[in-house]
């Protein structure tokens, strides 16, 4: 899934979209890319733990392509815990891959794991429980 279909799927339009595109996705897990580039508008030295801002999106992308339905109006990240920093790469180039695995999932909300790499290497994950706001 690229861009396109993205914005179709997801309320986050133009830049505030932080996915490049879908790779893989079950009823358990979504794996998708993302670029160093959305951390631009925070300027040159931002946190990769900004990063989350891509899972968040996954997390959505999947309960929107599992939910009930698949209009969401909106997307919330309800809690971000555990979000450990990994390493602070010396260059930001390439893709990162992100990956989230549902862990729990309720009429509240549900919760994920995620994990975001650079370059085949672990840079930051987390946990997010996501909040869905359907139309």
């Amino acid at each position: 899934m690229d861009r396109t279909q993205l914005h179709r799927l997801l309320p986050h339009q133009g830049p505030a979209l932080w996915l490049d595109g879908l790779l893989t996705h079950d009823a358990r897990r979504i794996e998708g890319l993302s670029a160093w580039q959305h951390l631009a508008a925070f300027g040159a030295d931002a946190s990769p733990c900004l990063l989350f801002e891509a899972a968040a999106q996954l997390c959505a992308a999947h309960g929107a392509l599992y939910g009930a339905d698949s209009a969401i109006e909106m997307a919330l990240v309800g809690k971000l815990s555990q979000l450990q920093l990994h390493h602070q790469p010396s260059l930001r180039q390439g893709a990162l891959r992100v990956a989230a695995s549902q862990e729990t999932l309720s009429p509240a909300g549900a919760l994920y794991a995620f994990t975001i790499h650079a370059e085949e290497r672990l840079l930051l994950d987390g946990k997010l429980l996501l909040v869905l706001v359907r139309a």
